[in-house]
C-alpha cells in the first residue's frame, strides 16, 4: 500500500490566457442546459472509476475529438509527459472541477433552447470552461504548499492536511448501499422505540403507505437504476404512475433563482438534481446524491413531523433542529452505533456491554460500547460530529487542529470528548472499577482504544496520528498503569464497520488481527506516509482479497422488500 500522486490536468498546461480569461464569457453562449447535462453525463460515467487512468483517457478523447488540432496535439503531450513520471496518475474528470462548474452555470443560468449538438466553438469554450474549474482549486492547494523538505510526521501532517480538507470527501466514491442500510436501521428502530413508532405511523398515513418497505423500494429503484457503470444515463425519466419518487425528486431539485455559490458547494448538497422537466430529472453530482438517500429521509421524515405538528418531550417539533435533537438523542448512538458493532460481533464469543447497560452500574455510559475477550479489552466512543466548512476552507493547519481538538479531545467548556473520554475510561479500567459489571483483573489486560467516527473528512491521513499524539500524552501525564499494555487510539469510521459487517460477522475479519496489522503497518515503516496513514485506507486494502459482493443484510430486506410488493 503507498502513496500516489493524482495530477489534475488545468487550463494553464494547454492555454496560455488563464489571467485574461472570464469563465463567465467562455459559457455565455452555451445553453445551460446542454452544460449540465454534458458535465453530469461525464462525471456520472466515471463515478466509480474516477482513479482508472485508461478510462480517464477514454472520455478526455471523447471531449477532446471536435476540439483543434493544436489543442489535442497539447492534451497528448500533457498526458505522455504526466504518465511517464514515476507513481504518478493522470487525471481530467473529478468531482470537484465537475461541480466548480455547474456552479457557474448555475450562476450564470440562460433560457437558451437546448440544441442536439453544440458548435466546434462552443465545445472549446465548454473544455476552456471546465479546465478553468480544475486550475482554480489546484491553485488555491499548492499556495497551502510551502515546498520544505519533509523530515518528520507532523511536518507532512501540516503539509497535506489543509490541502485535503476541503476536497477529500468529495473525491472519495460514496457507496449508496451503506446509506440504505442506516435507512433500514432506522426504521427498524421506529418499530421497537416507543417515540418513533408513533412517529412512523404519522409518516406512513402522510404518504399513504402501509409500510416503510414500500417507501424504501421506491427510492430504492432511483439508485438500482442509476448505477450501473457506463450503461444508465446521468438522466432518469419517472412517469406520472409513481407521484411519490417524482414528489421526491422535487424536494431534491436545485432552484435557479435560490442557487449560490460556496466553498463547500451548499447548495448542490442541499439539492444535487437538476429538474429538466416534470418527468426528467438530471443527476448533478453523485456523491450528493448518496448523502441524500438517508439525509433525505431524515429530512422528509421531519417535514411530516413538522407538519403534523408532532411533540417530543411535551415541546412541539417546529424546525428541522428540533427533530435532529430527538434523533441524536433516540437513535444515532442507540439505534444505529450499538446495533451496527452487535451485529458485526454477534457470533464471537466476547463479552459485550452497551453503554446505557454500563451507566445504569456505574452511573455513566463511557465508553459507548465494550468487549472483552479474554485478556483483550475493546473500549469504544462514539462520535456523531461534523467539521464546519469554514475550517475545512481554511487552510490554516492551526486552526484545523483546533478545530479537531475541540470535536475529538475536550471542547471549549473544558468537557472530555473522544480522546480524553477513553482516557477516563482506561483510568476506570484499570482501577478495577469495571469489575462491578465483569469479574476480571483489569490491571493487565490490554487496551484497544477506538474511536467510532462519521464524518468523513476525518478519513484524512494524519489526523489519526495527531489525536493519537494526544491519547499518548495524556496516558502518560495522567501516570497510568502498564500504559505499556495499552494499544494506539485508532480512529475507525462508523460507515467501515457497516460494509464489512458480514466479514466480522462471520470472522472472516477478526477486530484483533486487523488492529494489530495495522499499528504494524504505521510503525514498522520508515516511510512518513504510512506512518500517518488510516485504518479505512488499510482495511479496504486489506479486504481487496477478500471474496465479498454486498453486505447480506442490504441483500435479505431488499428480497424481502420484492416478494412482499
Amino acid at each position: 500500500m503507498g502513496f500516489k500522486t493524482i495530477i489534475s490536468i488545468g487550463y494553464k498546461n494547454i492555454f496560455d490566457d488563464f489571467d485574461e480569461v472570464e469563465i463567465r464569457d467562455l459559457i455565455l453562449d452555451i445553453p445551460s442546459k446542454n452544460s449540465l447535462e454534458i458535465i453530469g453525463y461525464f462525471n456520472a460515467q466515471l463515478h466509480t472509476m474516477e482513479r482508472d487512468t485508461s478510462k480517464q483517457i477514454e472520455f478526455l478523447k471523447i471531449w477532446m475529438y471536435r476540439l483543434p488540432a493544436v489543442i489535442q496535439q497539447r492534451l497528448n503531450t500533457f498526458i505522455q509527459e504526466t504518465l511517464s513520471k514515476q507513481n504518478t496518475d493522470f487525471n481530467f474528470i473529478n468531482n470537484i472541477s465537475s461541480l466548480k462548474l455547474v456552479e457557474y452555470v448555475l450562476q450564470n443560468y440562460n433560457e437558451l433552447d437546448k440544441v442536439q449538438n453544440l458548435t466546434t466553438e462552443q465545445e472549446l469554450n465548454l473544455f476552456k470552461a471546465y479546465l478553468f474549474c480544475s486550475q482554480e482549486w489546484t491553485d488555491k492547494q499548492l499556495l497551502a504548499v510551502n515546498g520544505e523538505k519533509i523530515k518528520t510526521p507532523e511536518e507532512l501532517i501540516n503539509l497535506i492536511l489543509p490541502v485535503q480538507l476541503p476536497y477529500q470527501e468529495i473525491l472519495e466514491f460514496k457507496d449508496f448501499r451503506i446509506q440504505f442500510i442506516e435507512a433500514i436501521y432506522f426504521f427498524r428502530f421506529c418499530e421497537y422505540n416507543q417515540i418513533f413508532k408513533n412517529y412512523l405511523k404519522i409518516f406512513l398515513d402522510e404518504y399513504k403507505l402501509e409500510t416503510w418497505q414500500k417507501y424504501l423500494i421506491n427510492i430504492l429503484s432511483i439508485y438500482v437504476r442509476k448505477f450501473e457503470p457506463l450503461k444508465t444515463p446521468s438522466i432518469i425519466n419517472i412517469s406520472n404512475d409513481f407521484p411519490d419518487i417524482i414528489d421526491f425528486l422535487d424536494s431534491l431539485s436545485i432552484s435557479i433563482s435560490d442557487f449560490s455559490m460556496s466553498d463547500d458547494f451548499l447548495s448542490l448538497r442541499q439539492n444535487p438534481i437538476y429538474k429538466i422537466d416534470n418527468n426528467n430529472f438530471l443527476f448533478l453530482n453523485l456523491n450528493f446524491l448518496v448523502d441524500k438517500i438517508f439525509q433525505g429521509i431524515q429530512f422528509e421524515f421531519s417535514k411530516v413531523l413538522i407538519k403534523n405538528k408532532a411533540v417530543y418531550k411535551g415541546k412541539i417539533l417546529k424546525y428541522y433542529p428540533d427533530f435532529k435533537s430527538a434523533y441524536g438523542e433516540e437513535f444515532s448512538e442507540i439505534g444505529l452505533c450499538y446495533q451496527v458493532l452487535s451485529y458485526a460481533f454477534d457470533k464471537s464469543n466476547y463479552l459485550k456491554f452497551k453503554g446505557n447497560e454500563i451507566k445504569k452500574i456505574l452511573g455513566d455510559g463511557e465508553p459507548d460500547y465494550y468487549m472483552r475477550d479474554k485478556s483483550k479489552v475493546y473500549l469504544f466512543e462514539y462520535k456523531d460530529v461534523l467539521l464546519n466548512a469554514k475550517i475545512k476552507h481554511s487552510y490554516n493547519i492551526d486552526e484545523i487542529k483546533s478545530e479537531i481538538s475541540k470535536k475529538l479531545v475536550q471542547n471549549e467548556q473544558g468537557s472530555a470528548k473522544g480522546v480524553s473520554q477513553l482516557v477516563n475510561v482506561i483510568e476506570k479500567v484499570r482501577l478495577n472499577e469495571f469489575k462491578k459489571f465483569d469479574n476480571y483483573d483489569f490491571e493487565n489486560v490490554i487496551i484497544y482504544p477506538i474511536l467510532i467516527y462519521t464524518d468523513f473528512s476525518f478519513n484524512i491521513s494524519g489526523i489519526n496520528y495527531f489525536l493519537n499524539t494526544e491519547f499518548r500524552k495524556q496516558i502518560k501525564d495522567r501516570n497510568i498503569k502498564n500504559s505499556h499494555l495499552i494499544k494506539d487510539l485508532v480512529l475507525i469510521d462508523l460507515d467501515m464497520f457497516i460494509k464489512f459487517q458480514d466479514l466480522f460477522r462471520d470472522k472472516r475479519l477478526k477486530l484483533n488481527n486487523c488492529l494489530n496489522e495495522f499499528y504494524e503497518f504505521k510503525n514498522r515503516d520508515i516511510n512518513l506516509f504510512n506512518k500517518i496513514s488510516t485504518f479505512n485506507m488499510f482495511i479496504h486494502n486489506k479486504t481487496m482479497r477478500i471474496p465479498y459482493k454486498s453486505p447480506k443484510m442490504l441483500m435479505e430486506e431488499v428480497k424481502d422488500m420484492i416478494i412482499n410488493e
